[in-house]
């Protein structure tokens, strides 16, 4: 098996933001047209400037439950419904915000905004960024059910995945993608000693790397397994999401995300739903802030894997078609992998000659429709549950590279623009 690796990819441009959709509300439905993974962009230093995009669709916000987690939403992890942030007015601000760097001292910007709490006149500077690029982590279930034919075609559903990988690799498209793929059983003989090992899932048959090296591992590795045993789906989660965690440590430029694939329910080893979208809650609320996606193949149990997906950040399940899985599973991948992640943000480096102020930092979200709007600055995610109006933490406080927002405040950016504002003193939520 070969073993690829690929460079990190750092971005000098500077912020946009551009939404994640979320999929419709039965939970089903694939978009056979996702959006491009970044939009156009526009620089625009001053007031109400910073960065402007066009986005594609995104859906609508799971609803709310009623007691709050650290994802800011219900026990079972989905998250709430879209926060609108802060009301601001930016009339007053000065009307270049590259004057107004040129012009200023050491910090980023040169002026901060007012003091004042209700976030008055900013003469910083507005920047841009591109939102950051993702790494896909595939644990896909191999059980004996895999072998279950696919009505009307002809081929099990291992055979129509087994297609749909060798489609998806082949397209030009995916050249630029990052992807690696583990599958569970480990055994496909119902053995507990191997199978029920988390740590065996956290190394990859082929480890993440560029499509354009590894597409013919992947599909190598597909020849290589056939479907057999049980479905050992709480390690193998762990595993993949163990896996993904250090592969982000190495590569703090990117987003990296596990996606589960599984027909059925859990029946090896840990065997409670609840357990997986623990698992999958432990993965999204990590330093690394692994999400995970899930596309559910032939008749399985949509409420379960939705509560999957909403534990790892992701909404909603997909659900292939059970008489076109090749298709649908292709569709999949495209939306998953075609969607920029409008939850992260690299943080913006400060323009030539200026020094970069982490306490001076603002986010303002302009919907296409309506006013600005600021999201407020928070310690880390376990803030989220405990603001209304969402907000905004780094990756790392001594050392931030990364600008992430809360889940609802990721779930209300959709068209319309997000704007970086260095030099300008945020406004703050409950720390």
């Amino acid at each position: 098996m070969r073993k690829r690796s690929s460079s990190i990819a750092l971005f000098a441009s500077l912020l946009v933001g551009s939404a994640i959709g979320c999929s419709d509300d039965q939970g089903s439905t694939i978009d056979s047209n996702p959006p491009a993974a970044s939009a156009g962009t526009r620089a625009n230093n001053g007031a109400g400037g910073g960065s402007s995009t066009s986005v594609g669709t995104a859906g609508r916000s799971a609803a709310a439950g009623a007691t709050s987690n650290p994802l800011g939403g219900s026990s079972t992890g989905a998250p709430s419904e879209a926060c609108p942030g802060l009301p601001i007015d930016v009339s007053g601000d000065a009307p270049s915000g590259a004057a107004g760097a040129a012009a200023g001292g050491e910090a980023a910007g040169g002026v901060s905004s007012t003091d004042d709490a209700a976030g008055e006149a900013c003469n910083g500077v507005s920047v841009e960024a591109e939102a950051v690029p993702v790494d896909v982590f595939v644990i896909m279930d191999r059980s004996q059910s895999m072998g279950v034919a696919v009505a009307g075609s002809g081929k099990t559903r291992w055979q129509a995945l087994h297609d749909a990988v060798q489609s998806f690799t082949q397209s030009p498209a995916a050249a630029d993608i990052r992807a690696g793929i583990g599958f569970f059983s480990l055994s496909g003989a119902g053995d507990d000693a191997q199978d029920c090992d988390a740590d065996a899932y956290a190394e990859p048959r082929v480890p993440i790397g560029l499509i354009s090296e590894v597409g013919p591992d992947l599909v190598d590795a597909m020849d290589e397994v056939a479907p057999g045993g049980l479905t050992p789906t709480v390690p193998a989660l762990a595993g993949a999401v163990s896996y993904a965690r250090s592969w982000a440590q190495d590569n703090p430029g990117r987003a990296t995300m596990v996606v589960l694939v599984t027909d059925g329910f859990p029946t090896q080893c840990a065997n409670a739903p609840e357990q997986i979208s623990q698992t999958a809650r432990a993965g999204y609320e990590s330093p690394e802030h692994i999400r995970t996606f899930v596309i559910g193949v032939g008749d399985v149990a949509k409420f379960n894997l939705d509560n999957y997906a909403r534990s790892g950040g992701t909404h909603k399940a997909y659900l292939t078609d059970a008489g076109d899985v090749t298709t649908t599973f292709v569709d999949a991948l495209n939306n998953i992998t075609n969607r920029a992640l409008a939850c992260e943000y690299q943080l913006p480096p400060p323009p030539d000659g200026m020094k970069l102020d982490t306490t001076k930092v603002q986010v303002l979200y302009t919907p296409s429709t309506g006013s600005a709007e600021e999201v407020p600055s928070i310690s880390s995610l376990g803030a989220c549950a405990n603001n209304p109006n969402g907000g905004w933490y780094y990756d790392d406080l001594e050392h931030p590279s990364k600008i992430t927002v809360c889940p609802c405040t990721c779930a209300r950016l959709q068209a319309g623009r997000v704007d970086v504002r260095l030099g300008c003193k945020p406004r703050l939520g409950l720390r």
